[in-house]
């Protein structure tokens, strides 16, 4: 779906004529918008062009250009076009979001979150602003991290949905090369269906055509006036206990999302056509990809996880670093620019420039059908940190700060905030959550007294001795 660059309506009728990527409603609109847009607005721009991409792919990659490789490059040249990517990192047809749009629903709970993120990139000129100003007032990590909002995990970035809607072009392009004429796109575990909704929004503007999110499911797409693609968001009932334990179903759905266990939801739809699995945070101790290979056989395309590294989230490793089989190959692991509630823009680490501050991010794990050409990203989608895990590993500050606002110290953007007072509210805050956790409070406090251990190793100052004074006086309460 577009939307108007001034009022955010659906589906308006003009259009820029500088960049042709920019829509709105009426005249009043654009001139409204025109402030903002004209520092993105390019009326002479240079398309992208496939075989660059290839080229720049097959030096990555360490192999030649092939013709299937040049083929996946010319689908994400015209995902990058359409989108409104240029070169640079501009993107054209925005505007900024405001911390109270993104704060009223978040913490509010109003449906239409995907709507509101549509089109927005990630570090250029519409998440940071509102998010830097959340960070500081300590509202967003607490919001995030809160078993209320639990089921925001991802803020789907604009470079996220167009890494993901490549990939499923990529296949549809393959299996509509194979004589098929269709391609189920599941989401399993789908809790609210944000980054699925975002994910269909952001097909809709590349595919350009209109789609309304809370029509029947599945929503159906058709491309190149042959092949239909379906996207699906399923999730076990609501009553089911590890759904009330996290309280999605009590999330807003960003669209119709059924109510199939996510075995029964391979098997339905793999029975209908090839599938592509897409699961947003797989739990802890999960067996999903093992099951779907299972579920799915043949007709399983390529499964995707956005997920944090598995040593991080105490998934199993095995379950997304899998070796080469005879149906699927071995795992691959892209990074897009992504945001998600642990990211908690940290500053003074990777520039202070507007551009990848980031403490973390998510990756993507494909695995893919064999034989294929191994997937890739264009320039504008990726995180430039590479893998998390490796940049904590190789970086002992960055650690650190992980570590410190892992904890709950909030306060902590960077290193010279080592030895700054820590506020109040966060000191209460570490206390009433060793109180609080899930199993026996004593197992709850040991392990919050364990994390402010190992911050102490960083600590200054007055910060080390409020810290270390609250860490004294939750031992004293476990030895009661």
């Amino acid at each position: 779906m577009v939307v108007c660059l001034g009022c955010s309506a659906p589906n308006p009728p003009i259009r820029c004529s500088g960049c042709q990527v920019a829509r709105f409603c009426c005249k009043a609109c654009q001139r409204q918008a025109w402030v903002e847009h004209r520092q993105f607005c390019g009326g002479a721009h240079r398309p992208w062009d496939p075989l660059s991409i290839a080229r720049e792919a097959a030096l990555l990659l360490g192999s030649d250009a092939p013709e299937e490789l040049l083929a996946d490059a010319a689908v994400q040249a015209e995902v990058l076009e359409k989108l409104g990517f240029r070169r640079g990192g501009v993107v054209v047809g925005q505007r900024l979001l405001s911390d109270r749009c993104l704060w009223d629903f978040i913490i509010r709970g109003q449906t239409g979150l995907a709507l509101q993120l549509f089109g927005r990139n990630c570090f250029r000129c519409s998440y940071l602003p509102a998010l830097r100003s959340l960070t500081q007032d300590t509202k967003w990590p607490i919001v995030m991290s809160s078993r209320q909002q639990g089921h925001i995990t991802e803020l789907p970035t604009l470079e996220l949905c167009a890494a993901l809607v490549t990939r499923l072009l990529c296949c549809a392009r393959r299996l509509r090369q194979e004589g098929h004429r269709r391609l189920v796109w599941l989401g399993i575990g789908s809790g609210d269906a944000l980054v699925e909704a975002s994910v269909a929004l952001h097909l809709a503007a590349v595919l350009g055509v209109a789609i309304d999110l809370h029509s029947a499911a599945p929503l159906r797409f058709l491309w190149r006036s042959d092949f239909e693609i379906c996207i699906v968001a399923t999730d076990c009932p609501e009553k089911d206990s590890v759904r009330l334990q996290n309280r999605t179903s009590q999330a807003p759905q960003e669209m119709k999302v059924l109510e199939l266990d996510r075995r029964e939801a391979v098997r339905r739809f793999a029975a209908e056509a090839p599938v592509y699995v897409f699961s947003c945070w797989m739990p802890m101790r999960a067996c999903w990809c093992s099951e779907a290979v299972e579920d799915a056989g043949s007709r399983l395309v390529e499964m995707c996880f956005l997920s944090a590294p598995p040593s991080l989230i105490k998934v199993p490793t095995e379950e997304i670093i899998r070796p080469s089989s005879a149906h699927l190959g071995g795992t691959q692991e892209l990074f897009p620019k992504t945001l998600c509630r642990w990211d908690f823009l940290a500053q003074g680490l990777n520039g202070n420039d507007g551009g990848e501050v980031g403490l973390f991010h998510s990756h993507l794990f494909l695995l893919s059908v064999q034989p294929s050409v191994p997937a890739f990203l264009a320039e504008p989608l990726v995180h430039g940190g590479g893998c998390y895990a490796v940049r904590m590993a190789d970086d002992q500050l960055l650690n650190a700060v992980d570590v410190c606002r892992g904890v709950g110290l909030y306060h902590i953007h960077g290193p010279a905030d080592f030895d700054a007072e820590v506020p109040l509210q966060h000191v209460t805050s570490i206390w009433e959550t060793s109180l609080s956790g899930c199993g026996s409070a004593a197992t709850q406090t040991s392990a919050v007294v364990e994390q402010l251990t190992t911050c102490l190793q960083f600590l200054e100052g007055k910060a080390h001795r409020q810290i270390a004074r609250l860490r004294t006086e939750l031992e004293e309460r476990m030895s009661r």
